[in-house]
């Protein structure tokens, strides 16, 4: 059930992430589109040499709470922005940061 509405990207045998360091903070709010074009591509000054996976994504944030009743509903803010995926085994070596493999579809 925690897995529903996500996916994680994998090429050829190798599973991929998205870590903060690339895709900035509250990687929760993450949505890949289930239409997008994802490109891989060699990038040597990464992590000493690895292929990543970008493609495009929104960040969807959800409108603050002002704390007082009987309001209209706030409207969350969305954000287009291009993601970048590392392979996993590859996480932690830059930054401290949030980092996901399952990330939300949509």
């Amino acid at each position: 059930r925690q897995g529903v509405g996500r996916i994680a990207l994998q090429r050829g045998p190798i599973v991929y992430c998205l870590e903060a360091a690339d895709n900035g903070a509250n990687l929760e709010q993450v949505v890949i589109p289930r239409d997008s074009e994802l490109t891989s591509a060699f990038e040597s000054d990464c992590l000493g040499g690895v292929t990543v996976i970008t493609g495009p994504a929104r960040r969807i944030s959800p409108a603050q709470w002002s704390g007082g009743l009987y309001q209209p509903a706030p409207v969350d803010r969305v954000e287009a922005f291009t993601f970048t995926a590392i392979p996993y085994y590859a996480w932690a070596n830059r930054e401290p940061g949030d980092m996901r493999v399952w990330v939300r579809e949509g």
